[in-house]
């Protein structure tokens, strides 16, 4: 089941990218204006016929022009628009929008359940209200769950950067023995960090920001924004992180004497 409706001329905000559309005075063999999304899952095109079936008798109509539509808008719109004369006499609805400011909304829902007892109002703020609350619900999720990803990344990064702070704490015992001061040893040990911190951040960020572009665009069709603030938060949180945890086991070992960390070795 499918709403139908019939236009001599196409709306103003139509967008046709296939066909053209009859002419205003057409008096010929039902034509219809199809959805290009709908033609696509059908496999059909202009000059390709489809039959409905209205109130128990069967229509052809030949596809004249297909039209990109976009259902996330509030504007009206109909996947099946069409010609003048096949609908004219079949049992019709009229549906008109209103846009108010929300202080009179009650009056004018008043007025017209008074004037006109067969007409019904929906009003659409309701079901954007229950729709926004129920995509910040699954924001909040996708949140927490980008958190915990993003913790449990950081533990990752940082436990290899810990697996390998022995050797680094070694060698940075003979740089002091060598002559090196406690400054220079941990300006080498924070441009070390930082390199590897910077890359590991640029490269996750690549593969994270083409992985959420794929399922935006792809699986959700929905359109993709590319928000830099978020990536920069997030990678300059996991860099002083990584930093921080890389420093803090060579920090100590400078400050005592390299003869017993020699010794054992």
């Amino acid at each position: 089941d499918r709403a139908l409706t019939y236009s001599a001329k196409p709306d103003k905000g139509s967008k046709i990218v296939a066909g053209k559309w009859w002419p205003e005075d057409y008096n010929g063999p039902p034509l219809i204006s199809l959805d290009a999304a709908i033609a696509e899952g059908f496999n059909v095109g202009i000059g390709n016929t489809l039959t409905f079936n209205i109130l128990g008798r069967e229509i052809d109509a030949t596809i004249s022009s297909l039209r990109k539509i976009n259902w996330q808008s509030l504007r009206f719109d109909f996947a099946v628009i069409f010609s003048p004369g096949t609908l004219d006499t079949a049992p019709q609805s009229h549906i008109a929008a209103l846009y108010a400011p929300i202080e009179i909304e009650n009056t004018i829902e008043k007025a017209v359940n008074q004037n006109f007892a067969n007409v019904s109002t929906i009003r659409v703020r309701e079901i954007l209200k229950a729709v926004a609350k129920m995509l910040e619900g699954i924001g909040g999720a996708i949140k927490l769950t980008s958190i915990i990803t993003i913790i449990g990344g950081s533990l990752v990064l940082s436990g290899a950067v810990a697996a390998g702070i022995r050797r680094r704490i070694y060698e940075a015992v003979i740089f002091k023995v060598l002559g090196a001061t406690r400054t220079i040893i941990l300006r080498v040990l924070l441009i070390e960090y930082t390199v590897l911190a910077f890359v590991t951040a640029a490269i996750a960020s690549i593969i994270a920001t083409l992985i959420a572009w794929g399922v935006i665009v792809f699986v959700m069709n929905m359109n993709w924004f590319f928000i830099p603030s978020i990536i920069l938060k997030t990678n300059s949180g996991c860099i002083i992180v990584i930093i921080l945890i890389g420093l803090s086991g060579t920090w100590h070992t400078l400050g005592q004497k390299p003869a017993p960390l020699l010794r054992n070795e």
